[in-house]
């Protein structure tokens, strides 16, 4: 969760900084930095993302995790619980697979999407077998290309007139056998 909040924070500085000058946003100066901006946290997600796979809390605790599975209309088709399923579409979904990955626009055409859930940090006093689950991530599947969207699901405030969940929105490309063992979640169900 730390390294979640100084993905936030980071994201929104980037962003900040990118648009504190005073100029026009035709100008060509200020769109080439913009650019330079977003790939730069884009960068960061990545990096800051693979933080995400970690599945212990900053005491050492076990964290457990399971993948959620939606349609392309947004409806539950079932979880994914069982280790080696799991572990199946981690190394899917993981950015460390994907080294050519790159900025892309959302076609929009959902086939699915993938959830992660994670049991929360353990908190004082509390056992770690109450601890719930959160849904901290989305990935969406396109239909049609290659591509796909990772969300970040926190509940995140408005600063400054900024929605911080679209800063940690991001669509990129993905190889053509990811997308399409993606595309097919029933695989994965149990």
């Amino acid at each position: 969760m730390k390294r979640l909040t100084i993905l936030c924070a980071l994201a929104l500085s980037l962003s900040l900084l990118a648009g504190c000058s005073v100029t026009s946003p035709e100008d060509e100066e200020f769109q080439r930095d913009w650019a330079d901006s977003m790939d730069k946290a884009a960068e960061d997600f990545e990096a800051a993302w693979d933080g995400i796979w970690d599945d212990r809390d900053e005491d050492g605790v076990e964290k457990d995790h399971y993948w959620k599975v939606l349609d392309a209309e947004g409806q539950e088709l079932g979880t994914v619980t069982d280790p080696e399923q799991v572990e199946v579409i981690d190394d899917l979904l993981s950015t460390d697979s994907h080294q050519e990955t790159r900025m892309a626009e959302d076609p929009g055409d959902p086939a699915c999407s993938y959830v992660y859930c994670q049991q929360e940090t353990l908190k004082a006093g509390q056992k770690p077998e109450d601890r719930e689950y959160e849904d901290l991530g989305r990935f969406t599947i396109s239909e049609s290309e290659d591509v796909m969207t990772m969300v970040i699901l926190e509940d995140l405030p408005t600063l400054l007139n900024v929605d911080l969940g679209d800063l940690l929105t991001f669509t990129v490309t993905i190889p053509a056998e990811t997308a399409e063992a993606l595309r097919d979640p029933g695989q994965f169900l149990d």
